[in-house]
């Protein structure tokens, strides 16, 4: 009792003294000036302790007029002061409570700082004062206090607005330990304000002890528990200041949490570097964060791992995914942590992607300023369940396998030259897919789709068409960026092998396309890559080189059958077709020119020593009747032209064919020609009719409008000479004129050898007769007695002359 009224009296009687001696502990430790508003006392509630209310109180700097950021406010500062340790000259404060208030540690440019205010004044007067004696704080308590440490050299902010702090404080041997609950909004957590704050607006939540150890300069806590935001996370730290770089380490985990509240917590440049990804489902995270206390780019390692997450992306989206990875902002020590020394790599990647499962061993970002992808890409797959994805109008299939292997290098941009850094493959077998244009079914296909950056590689594929057993392989140069960008410029050089062709197979080639019909009726998921693959099928230009050990054709067979074909999206360019047939040779070139209902031929042939009875039977008399594979025999050499239309079943349409044909045939026969036969009403009854053998056989034919123009041909048989020109026709205007030399008169031996005089030789003494259509539509052969056949050919030169002059 004798204390409790000592320590009143004192206070009542000194109070004055008190209340200089609280301000003096405050403005003896620091260099500013210091302004109070209010001071009160209270000592009965918490006897013997007395608190001194401190309302109203700022702290600035000398140079606060320049950048007016005040050091210190605080609206009410509550001292929890011990009498006892004050009477005995201790220090006496055991506690602090600030309610609203702001401390402002701010540094400019140039680096001047107003943290000079946290350091003691220097004593210069060497007495010893209770302020250097051992301070008993014990307590903490902030509400509504605002926290910024604003560092404009290093381009630092700490921005934390304290909703309420509470420590208690408690000397043990191995430390200082403070016991914390926390709620905190963290405002700014910037390391490098240009790069943006970690955990910004998010509210900070905890009970936990930190360790501070005086000796070593280190405070740290080991597996706290906190919230961020609602978000639970385990979190460790030191922060060392011994040394001359004194450094921090953080390291962070939680469970369960989304990804956009992963990007959200970090700056903003990461943020963006991140943003490449998206995942919907929540993951396990970690991340470690160490860096000096003294400025600089702290370095950033992250972690995670995810289950059954949807991930999207520039390029593709994926389901049920299943991966890891990590990220990390220092690929090679010693260089700037920034962006360009970043990377994302994901590890042991499965999912699905639109049904199809897929596979990465290792998904790499380097360099996220301007990305650099590296990754790759394996999936096993009906390809069936590509007609939904692909949604094709020209490829249907309707059964076989896939496997896809493809790895990836290049910029992480989609534009037209992503295709350009893809390589791999892709490989099918027991494949049946349908061409859908002109409904050609391929069966038993398989094979191997090569990618070498922009170039394409067919190789080894092999399938039936029509019975035929086919083998290509194939090349295409930039087709992937050109799909993109050019299509008309895709050049694909394609080879077929083909042990035996059966032309007759594929006369479909003839047939104008139709539109393809979609499979599906909604639109597919690759829609712009199906419409490609279409627009590239049916623009692009394919360069064909066959090779046939065998071609058939109706009665026509050709071996050793080599073909150079260009493919365009109107036409078929023949740019040499040649093969061996009966003994001799057959080469052709021209064109085919795609029409609705037809196609327009024109075409240009060599012959050479060639059977022609199988080339007459093989060409289909080359649509006329006039001579016939049935008539004739020999080896011919000939020289075509033509133009023509062909239709869409392949037959050629008689009445377009436009031809000149000069031919030889040598060692020929003529076996019951009809028109020939005919003449035994006229002369050399008894001669055999039946076969006639002649020497060579040569001449020009011209062939238009369904008629046959015979040049004046000489004709030296086993059975007579004779010259022969004029017209057949199929349309009733066959006018053929035949000079029968009176030479004839004398039979001709079995054994004769024709021989050829020359066509312009005038055949000395001879009777004419001219063959033309009787009433019944045959050629009639009546005798020419007057030449009247060669006087209207004559009149017909001079009109035309004349017509033409």
């Amino acid at each position: 009792m004798v204390l409790v009224i000592t320590v009143v009296l004192y206070v009542s009687v000194n109070k004055q003294r008190i209340i200089r001696q609280v301000t003096m502990e405050i403005s003896d430790q620091i260099n500013g000036r210091v302004n109070i508003g209010n001071i009160e006392l209270s000592f009965l509630r918490n006897f013997p302790h007395v608190s001194v209310l401190l309302q109203n109180v700022s702290i600035t700097d000398s140079l606060f007029n320049i950048h007016h950021y005040t050091f210190f406010k605080g609206k009410e500062i509550f001292v929890s002061i011990n009498v006892l340790k004050l009477i005995n000259n201790q220090p006496p404060i055991k506690g602090i409570w600030l309610k609203t208030g702001e401390l402002h540690l701010y540094t400019d440019s140039t680096g001047y700082t107003n943290t000079y205010l946290l350091r003691l004044k220097r004593d210069t007067s060497g007495s010893t004062r209770q302020s250097e004696a051992k301070n008993e704080l014990k307590n903490l308590v902030l509400k509504d206090v605002r926290f910024i440490v604003d560092d404009r050299k290093k381009a630092k902010l700490y921005d934390l607005v304290i909703n309420q702090l509470k420590v208690g404080v408690y000397n043990k041997e191995y430390g200082l330990v403070l016991s914390s609950r926390v709620n905190i909004l963290v405002k700014s957590l910037a390391f490098n304000t240009a790069r943006g704050s970690f955990v910004k607006d998010k509210v900070f939540l905890g009970h936990f002890n930190v360790l501070y150890q005086k000796e070593l300069k280190l405070l740290s806590f080991d597996s706290i528990n906190i919230q961020l935001s609602g978000q639970p996370f385990n979190l460790s730290a030191q922060f060392e200041w011994a040394g001359a770089q004194p450094q921090y380490k953080l390291r962070i985990h939680t469970h369960k949490v989304s990804y956009d509240f992963i990007k959200s917590a970090l700056p903003q440049k990461l943020i963006r570097a991140l943003s490449i990804v998206d995942i919907n489902n929540s993951l396990d995270a970690n991340a470690a964060i160490t860096g000096p206390l003294k400025g600089g780019e702290p370095k950033v390692y992250v972690t995670w791992h995810a289950k059954d997450a949807n991930l999207n992306t520039l390029f593709m989206d994926f389901e049920q995914a299943t991966f890891s990875g990590f990220y990390s902002n220092e690929v090679v020590a010693g260089l700037s942590r920034k962006d360009p020394n970043s990377e994302i790599e994901i590890n042991d990647f499965t999912a699905r992607w639109h049904g199809l499962p897929v596979r990465s061993e290792k998904i790499r970002i380097l360099n996220l300023y301007q990305p650099l992808l590296t990754c790759d890409l394996t999936s096993n797959f009906s390809l069936t369940k590509l007609n939904e994805l692909i949604g094709s109008n020209t490829l249907y299939l309707n059964q076989g396998e896939g496997n896809v292997q493809l790895n990836y290098v290049g910029p992480l941009v989609k534009n037209d030259n992503t295709n350009s850094f893809l390589n791999g493959t892709v490989s099918f077998k027991n494949a049946v897919i349908e061409y859908l244009p002109r409904k050609v079914e391929m069966k038993k296909v398989s094979g191997k789709l090569v990618f070498k950056n922009s170039d394409v590689f067919v190789e080894n594929l092999q399938c039936e068409v029509f019975n035929n057993t086919i083998t290509m392989d194939g090349q295409a140069k930039s087709l992937l960026t050109l799909i993109n960008t050019q299509p008309d410029n895709a050049n694909i050089n394609w080879n077929i092998h083909m042990p035996v062709m059966k032309l007759g197979a594929f006369l479909y080639m003839f047939k104008s396309k139709e539109p393809g019909r979609r499979q599906l009726a909604k639109k597919s998921t690759l829609q712009a890559i199906a419409d490609k693959i279409d627009d590239f099928i049916e623009r692009g230009r394919f360069q064909v080189k066959l090779n046939a050990g065998k071609l058939i054709y109706k009665d026509f067979e050709g071996r050793n059958a080599l073909a150079d074909i260009t493919l365009l999206n109107d036409r078929y360019i023949i740019n040499n077709v040649s093969m061996d047939h009966s003994g001799g040779h057959i080469a052709l070139k021209g064109s085919l020119l795609n029409q609705t209902s037809f196609h327009m031929a024109n075409l240009e042939v060599n012959m050479d020593n060639v059977d022609v009875r199988k080339v007459f039977a093989g060409f289909n008399n080359f649509g006329q009747d006039g001579l016939t594979a049935q008539s004739l025999e020999g080896k011919l050499s000939a020289h075509v032209e033509a133009t023509m239309k062909i239709a869409n079943d392949g037959h050629i349409i008689p009445s377009t064919i436009v031809s000149q044909v000069d031919f030889s045939l040598k060692d020929g026969a003529l076996n019951n020609y009809e028109p020939i036969k005919k003449l035994q009403h006229f002369i050399f009854k008894k001669r055999n009719f039946d076969n006639i053998r002649f020497a060579e056989l040569k001449d020009r034919l011209e062939i238009s409008n369904q008629e046959v123009r015979i040049n004046r041909m000489e004709i030296q048989s086993s059975v007579m000479s004779i010259f022969v020109e004029g017209v057949y026709s199929k349309k009733g205007t066959t006018d053929l004129s035949i000079q029968v030399p009176l030479s004839n008169l004398k039979k001709r031996d079995e054994d004769y050898n024709p021989e050829n005089i020359g066509v312009n030789k005038k055949g000395g003494k001879s009777i004419f007769i001219r063959g033309r259509p009787g009433e019944d539509g045959n050629i009639k052969f009546k005798l020419d007695l007057f030449k009247w056949y060669n006087k209207e050919k004559k009149a017909d030169t001079v009109l035309n002359y004349k017509v033409t002059g």
